[in-house]
């Protein structure tokens, strides 16, 4: 069953490496991250400031979530996002 997003939006900035947010799974609260180099690739592909990591995570929270809840249901106990999954390559 996929999470549900944090209906509060809260996060947080966990050092200069992650940003910590959270997914429900029913009433279970699952804690997830994504990591900063993973939010810089994403705005250098978008051409935006890739030092405003917290822009980029609003603007992509979305899929950020549909990253960490498929990432749940494949089994990892806390679903991190990096590069590969936010800006895969393209061949």
């Amino acid at each position: 069953m996929p999470l549900s997003p944090d209906p509060s939006g809260e996060f947080q900035e966990a050092n200069p490496e992650t940003v910590l947010f959270a997914m429900f799974n029913g009433d279970d609260r699952i804690g997830c991250r994504v990591e900063w180099s993973a939010l810089r690739d994403r705005a250098v592909a978008d051409c935006t400031d890739p030092d405003n990591v917290v822009a980029t995570f609003h603007r992509h929270r979305g899929t950020i979530e549909q990253i960490a809840s498929e990432q749940f249901d494949a089994g990892k106990e806390m679903p991190v996002v990096d590069t590969e999954h936010l800006t895969p390559v393209k061949a």
